[in-house]
């Protein structure tokens, strides 16, 4: 049973879009500490984690997903510093506001996102696990591959049960 954030998600894929699945590129790794090295440039504090498939080493969608946690009630004391860094944000939710902009030929998805959200804290334990699974990570790496050039909303949804079913 997806949850109700999966379920919002999968609403707004497009139809048309399908799964591209492109072997991990380690200029991803680079990418990501420059980003968070500018982050870090203005607020030192501010815990931020690069995670899914780029910090898996795996392949994917050839993008960055990173976080910085912060309370939500305290969004508001980073968003100018992150609006110079990044421009202005995609969309502002409660729990979370996102950034996507492309670093050379990369995707990059920010998020300024509270990181005791019940989606949050799944997010990182399925990632936790999958770093220090191996046998689960290549599993992953396998259902992402036989995947690829599906319907994008069906790669998300398979993901979406594999994560379930190794939460269980």
């Amino acid at each position: 049973m997806f949850s109700k954030d999966e379920l919002d998600y999968l609403k707004k894929i497009p139809i048309r879009k399908r799964a591209k699945v492109i072997p991990y590129d380690p200029e991803l790794k680079k990418i990501a500490g420059k980003i968070i090295e500018s982050v870090k440039d203005v607020f030192t504090n501010l815990e931020i984690k690069h995670m899914g498939a780029s910090a898996l080493k795996i392949s994917g969608q050839n993008d960055l997903d990173i976080y910085a946690f912060s309370n939500p009630s305290e969004f508001n004391k980073y968003l100018p510093g992150l609006i110079k860094i990044f421009g202005e944000p995609l969309h502002k939710h409660e729990t979370f506001i996102e950034w996507n902009f492309k670093k050379r030929k990369f995707n990059v998805q920010f998020y300024l996102t509270q990181k005791d959200s019940p989606t949050m804290q799944k997010q990182i334990k399925v990632f936790e696990m999958l770093k220090e699974k191996p046998e689960l990570l290549k599993e992953y790496e396998n259902l992402k591959y036989s995947l690829d050039k599906k319907s994008f909303r069906e790669y998300q949804k398979k993901k979406y049960d594999f994560y379930h079913k190794i939460l269980e």
